[in-house]
C-alpha cells in the first residue's frame, strides 16, 4: 500500500505509548520492500523489532500460505446504478457540456469556491480561469474570507480570500461584493484576475431569532454548574465524586477567565456558529428546531469546547489569529468537519480540556478531526503557511517574546556542536509536549525560561518583583548572566565524563531536558496553586502556566531546593526551588547541587553508581555542588570545585576562578591535584609547627575523626567525630604520621562533634573545610563515613585522577569485582585496585603522599607574597608558621594561624595561574 501522506502502517502513537497490546499486534503484521510507502514518525515505527519488512517474494509466499484473495477481488460497478444511470464522482463533470479534460481538477476546485452552485455553472466558471493559475494544478484544500488582513469566519463583509492549497501553499486575491447574486441569499464576491466568483459557505438570511435563542441557551451556562460537573470524568471512590470535589476538579481547569471571555461576547461568537451551521437556503422551522436543541442537549459542552480553544488557541502567525480557524473554520485543512459536532467533541469531557493535557487532547480529540494528527505538525504546518519562518525554533521564541522571555544558552563545547538546546526543540519533548499551547497563550504572566541541552529553568519576572517594561528590561542582565553559570557547570561535566556516558548529558537531544521550576514567592507572597493571594491581585503566573500545567508547587519549611528523583534515571525527573531564588549568586549553587542528583548515577560516575553504603546527599554539598559566596550553609572555603562562577583570579578565591579555563579532563585533573598537594602541604606546614609544641596537651589543637560501626550493618561505619579521650590526649605525636595513624584532625573549622552518615539526609551534608587539617583516612573495612567519605574523594580525585581515583572511590565501580572475590566494597579493598597493590590502607596512602608533597615543596614552589615579604621556599614559610602558631599558642585559639593558612593558600591558587600552572618548581612536580 502506498500512503504518501500517513503513515507506511500504523498511524498511532499507541505503537510508542503501548508496546504490550499494540506491539503484539503490530509484530504480526508486514510492510513489502519497494512497495510499501508512507512516513514512520514514530519512534518505535522506525524500529525494525516493531514494524518488519518483507520481500515481494516472501509476501507472495506468506498470501499463498495464508490463502489470502482479497488482493484478487475486483469491485463490480451493482446493477442498479445502470439502470438509475448513476454517475460516479469522477465522471461528473465528463458529461457536462463544454468540459475540458486538462481542467478537471480546475472544476473540482472551483467547487470549493462557489458551494452553492450546480456542475453545468461550475464548468463554466472553471472554463474562464486563466491557464497559469495555480488552480489548474494544484487541489484547494479550503477557501476562507479576509478582512484587513484577519480571518471572517462569518457573513461579515471581505477583501480577500485566501485560497488553501493541498501543497500547504496558500494564495491570496483580492476580491470586490457582487451588487447582485445569481443565487438569492447567496454572497458573490468578483475575484480579481480570476474571473470567477467566491461565494462564502454561508447563506444571506435573517437569523436574529435563531441566534437569540441559541445565545440564551449558551449563557444560561455558568461554569460552577450541575452540567459542567456532569462532564467531570470519574474517579475511582465515591468520596471522589462528591460536589465539592467536581467543583474542585472544574477549578483546576483553569477556564475561570477564558469562560467569562467566551460568555462576555457570545453576541459575536453565536453570530458565526450558526452562520456556519445553518446551510438551509430556506427558513426550515423544523430545521432550526433541531438546531436549537441539539445546542440545549450539549450547551454546557459546547461552551467548554469555546472556552477551550479560545484559551489554548488564541495564539497568531504574524497577525493571523488561528483561534478564528479552530472555532468556525476547523475544515481548514481539507476534512469535512461539522462547526458544532467539534466544539461538542472538545467539550464532552474533562480529559479534553485540562491544561496538563493539550498536548493529549490535540492528539486525541482535535488533530484527527481537523487532518493534522501532531500538535508539531500541525504548528510547523501553519508556521510554513502563513509566515516567512523556516525554522520552528525562530518562530516559537519570537511567538511568545511578548510574555516569555527566553535565553538559549548553547554548549561552548566542541563536541557538542549543533546539538539540542533551544527552547521549542527541549519542549517539543515527551511530557513537556503539554507546555506548548500554555506558552503561546499568555497575556498577563510574563515568564522567563533558560534552555540548555541538559535542563530547562522556568521563572518569571513576577517573582522578582519586576512589573515594569523597564524592570524586566533591566533583569535580564541577570538571567543571563545565571544561564551563563548553568551552561558553565554543564559543560564543565561534559568535558570530565567519561567517554561512554558523556553524551548521557544531552538530554534534549536523546531523552527530555530536566525541568528546572523556581518558587512561587512573589513580594505579595507565595500565591495558592490556583494563583490567589489573600487580598492580593491573582498571580498571573500560576493562573496562565505553571497552574494550568499542573506544575505548582507548594512552600515547604526548610528545604531551599529539592530533586524529585527516581531509583532508576527517567523522565520525569525534576528541580524545584523553594526557599532558594534561583535568579541568585546562591541560586546557581542550589542548581549545581539539585541536578548532581538528577544527573550524578547517569553521567558523574562513568556509568557506575553511588558506592555502597552512601546515598544522594553524600555527593552534592561538599562535594560536587559548586560553593557560592553567598552560601548559607557554610559550604564557601570548604571543599569543592567551581563549575560555573567566572570570578577574577584576584587572590581573594577559594576555588578555580573561571571553570572555563580547564578545557580538558586532564587540565581539570592537573588543577586537582596541584588543589590538594597546596592544601596538604599546609597541613604538613601546620602539624610541623604545632607538635613539638604541645606538650602532652593534643586536646588544645586536635580532635579524632573515630569508627562507629553501623547497627546491623558490620564491618559498614559511619565517622564519629569527637574530642581526645584522656588518654588520647597524652600520645606522644613526633611527626605527622602519628597524626595519620590516630586519625587526628585539627580542631579549627571541623565539623562538630556527632556521628556523619552518608546515607542519611541530615549529616551527610557535612561539608569539609578546606583549612582543617585531616590527616588521617579512617580506612574502612566496609561503607565509609560522611566526612571521611568526601574528604577521602577529594584526595584520592587528586592522587589518581578522576576516572581512576574519584570513580574508583566514590562509585561502585569495584562492587561486582569485590564480592567475587568474596569480600566487602571497602576503602582497604578500593585503595588496593587503584594503587595497583602498592597501597593496603588511605592512611599509608596518605604517609606516602604527605613525604612527597614535602619533598617536592623543600625544592621549590611558587614564589608568593604574604604581608610584603616574598615567600620563596619551604624554610621561610615554616618559620612564618612556628611565629604564628606561637602566637595563637599563647592564647587559646587558632585564628592566626587559620589566616595564614588561607593567605598562603589564596596566593598560591592566584600566582599558578588557578592552580592551572605549576605548583612546584617544574619539572619536580
Amino acid at each position: 500500500m502506498k500512503v504518501k501522506n500517513g503513515e507506511i502502517f500504523y498511524g498511532s502513537h499507541d505503537i510508542d505509548t503501548d508496546p504490550y497490546y499494540t506491539g503484539e499486534r503490530v509484530n504480526r503484521n508486514f510492510i513489502v520492500d519497494g512497495v510499501s510507502e508512507g512516513k514512520s514518525s514514530y519512534k518505535y515505527s522506525k524500529q525494525q523489532n516493531r514494524i518488519k519488512s518483507v520481500s515481494q517474494e516472501e509476501a507472495d509466499k506468506k498470501i499463498k500460505e495464508l490463502a489470502i484473495t482479497a488482493d484478487k477481488y475486483a469491485i463490480t460497478e451493482p446493477i442498479v446504478n445502470k439502470l438509475n444511470a448513476l454517475t460516479t464522482r469522477d465522471n461528473e463533470y465528463r458529461t457536462t457540456q463544454d468540459y475540458k479534460a486538462d481542467r478537471e481538477l480546475a472544476y473540482r476546485n472551483i467547487e470549493k469556491l462557489q458551494p452553492f452552485y450546480n456542475k453545468e455553472w461550475i464548468v463554466d466558471q472553471g472554463n474562464k480561469v486563466p491557464s497559469n493559475s495555480k488552480l489548474l494544478t494544484t487541489e484547494v484544500l479550503s477557501v476562507t474570507g479576509m478582512k484587513d488582513g484577519q480571518f471572517v469566519t462569518d457573513l461579515s463583509e471581505i477583501d480577500k480570500i485566501m485560497i488553501h492549497y493541498a501543497d500547504g501553499t496558500k494564495e491570496e486575491m483580492n476580491v470586490t461584493a457582487v451588487a447582485d447574486s445569481k443565487v438569492k441569499q447567496v454572497r458573490e464576491y468578483d475575484v480579481t484576475d480570476l474571473g470567477v466568483v467566491y461565494t462564502p459557505n454561508m447563506v444571506d438570511k435573517n437569523r436574529d431569532q435563531l441566534i437569540a435563542d441559541v445565545k440564551a441557551k449558551l449563557s444560561s451556562v455558568e461554569l460552577i454548574s450541575p452540567e459542567v460537573r456532569a462532564l467531570m470524568d470519574k474517579r475511582g471512590k465515591a468520596e471522589e465524586n462528591t460536589e465539592g470535589r467536581q467543583n474542585g476538579y472544574i477549578r483546576d481547569l483553569f477556564l475561570e477567565e477564558s469562560f467569562a471571555e467566551v460568555k462576555a461576547g457570545l453576541g459575536k461568537l453565536v453570530k458565526a456558529l450558526v452562520e456556519n451551521e445553518d446551510h438551509q437556503l430556506n427558513s426550515d422551522e423544523a430545521a432550526m428546531r433541531a438546531l436549537i436543541k441539539k445546542v440545549e442537549d450539549n450547551k454546557a459542552k459546547i461552551m467548554m469546547g469555546l472556552a477551550y480553544l479560545n484559551q489554548y488557541y488564541s495564539f497568531k502567525y504574524a497577525e493571523l489569529s488561528i483561534k478564528d480557524i479552530m472555532m468556525f473554520k476547523p475544515d481548514f485543512y481539507g476534512k469535512n468537519v461539522n462547526v458544532l459536532d467539534f466544539l461538542i467533541k472538545i467539550g464532552s469531557s474533562e480529559r479534553n480540556v485540562k491544561g496538563d493535557r493539550t498536548l493529549e487532547a490535540y492528539r486525541e480529540t482535535i488533530g484527527g478531526t481537523i487532518g493534522i494528527n501532531e500538535l508539531n505538525g500541525f504548528l510547523h504546518y501553519n508556521m510554513k503557511l502563513f509566515t516567512n519562518h523556516t525554522d520552528i525554533n525562530d518562530w516559537f521564541k519570537k511567538a511568545i517574546e511578548k510574555n516569555a522571555y527566553v535565553v538559549e544558552q548553547p554548549s561552548t563545547n566542541p563536541a557538542f556542536a549543533n546539538k539540542k538546546y533551544r527552547l521549542y526543540e527541549g519542549i517539543n519533548n515527551g511530557q513537556h509536549g503539554r507546555m506548548i499551547l500554555p506558552l503561546l497563550n499568555l497575556k498577563n504572566a510574563h515568564l522567563f525560561m533558560i534552555s540548555t541541552y541538559n535542563t530547562i529553568s522556568f521563572s518569571s519576572f513576577e517573582k522578582y518583583g519586576k512589573d515594569t517594561d523597564e524592570k524586566r528590561e533591566k533583569f535580564k542582565s541577570e538571567i543571563n548572566k545565571r544561564a551563563k553559570e548553568q551552561v558553565n557547570y554543564l559543560d564543565f561535566w561534559s568535558r570530565l565524563a567519561t567517554d561512554n556516558v558523556r553524551d548521557k548529558l544531552l538530554k534534549s537531544q536523546n531523552v527530555v531536558p530536566t525541568p528546572v521550576w523556581d518558587n512561587h514567592n512573589s513580594p505579595n507572597g507565595w500565591a495558592s496553586r490556583h494563583g490567589h493571594i489573600d487580598g492580593k491581585p491573582d498571580y498571573a503566573p500560576i493562573r496562565e502556566f505553571f497552574g494550568r500545567i499542573n506544575k505548582y508547587h507548594g512552600y515547604k519549611y526548610g528545604y531551599g531546593a529539592y530533586a524529585y528523583i527516581f531509583a532508576a534515571p527517567q523522565p520525569m525527573d525534576a528541580v524545584y526551588f523553594v526557599m532558594t531564588d534561583l535568579i541568585s549568586d546562591f541560586g546557581t549553587s542550589a542548581f549545581t547541587h539539585e541536578t548532581t542528583h538528577v544527573n550524578d548515577r547517569m553521567a558523574y560516575y562513568g556509568g557506575h553508581w553511588h558506592r555502597e553504603g552512601t546515598d544522594l546527599e553524600a555527593f552534592a554539598q561538599g562535594m560536587l555542588q559548586t560553593p557560592s559566596v553567598s552560601n548559607p550553609n557554610g559550604e564557601y572555603g570548604a571543599l569543592g570545585l567551581n563549575m560555573a562562577y567566572e570570578r577574577q583570579n584576584d587572590g581573594n578565591q577559594w576555588y578555580n576562578p573561571n571553570p572555563n579555563k580547564l578545557k580538558s579532563r586532564a587540565e581539570i585533573d592537573h588543577y586537582m591535584k596541584n588543589y590538594n598537594e597546596a592544601l596538604m602541604m599546609l597541613d604538613y606546614l601546620e602539624a610541623e609547627s604545632v607538635l613539638p609544641k604541645l606538650k602532652g596537651n593534643n586536646d588544645r589543637w586536635f580532635k579524632k575523626m573515630d569508627k562507629q560501626m553501623r547497627k546491623d550493618g558490620q564491618p559498614h561505619q559511619f565517622d564519629k567525630i569527637r574530642d581526645l579521650n584522656n588518654e588520647e590526649k597524652k600520645i606522644q605525636l613526633a611527626s605527622i604520621e602519628d597524626l595519620v595513624d590516630n586519625n587526628f584532625m585539627t580542631k579549627h573549622g571541623a565539623p562538630g562533634n556527632g556521628t556523619y552518615n552518608p546515607s542519611d539526609f541530615s549529616s551527610a551534608y557535612v561539608n569539609m573545610n578546606m583549612m582543617t587539617g585531616v590527616y588521617g583516612g579512617n580506612s574502612s573495612d566496609g561503607a565509609p563515613g560522611a566526612a571521611s567519605f568526601k574528604h577521602n574523594t577529594f584526595r584520592m580525585w587528586g592522587y589518581f585522577g578522576y576516572e581512576n581515583g574519584f570513580i574508583g572511590y566514590a562509585s561502585n565501580k569495584y562492587k561486582a569485582e569485590a564480592n567475587k572475590a568474596g569480600q566487602t566494597l571497602s576503602d582497604k579493598y578500593i585503595i588496593n585496585k587503584v594503587s595497583g597493590g602498592t597501597f593496603n590502607t588511605l592512611e599509608a596512602w596518605k604517609k606516602e603522599w604527605f613525604k612527597q608533597i614535602k619533598t617536592k615543596a623543600q625544592k621549590g614552589f611558587t614564589a608568593i607574597e604574604i604581608d610584603g615579604k616574598t615567600i620563596d621556599s619551604y624554610e621561610k614559610l615554616k618559620d612564618l608558621f612556628d611565629k604564628t602558631v606561637e602566637e595563637d599558642l599563647k592564647g587559646t585559639g587558632t585564628d592566626k594561624t587559620v589566616k595564614l593558612k588561607e593567605k598562603v593558600y589564596k596566593q598560591l591558587l592566584r600566582n599558578t595561574d588557578g592552580f592551572s600552572g605549576d605548583l612546584f618548581t617544574a619539572p619536580q612536580a
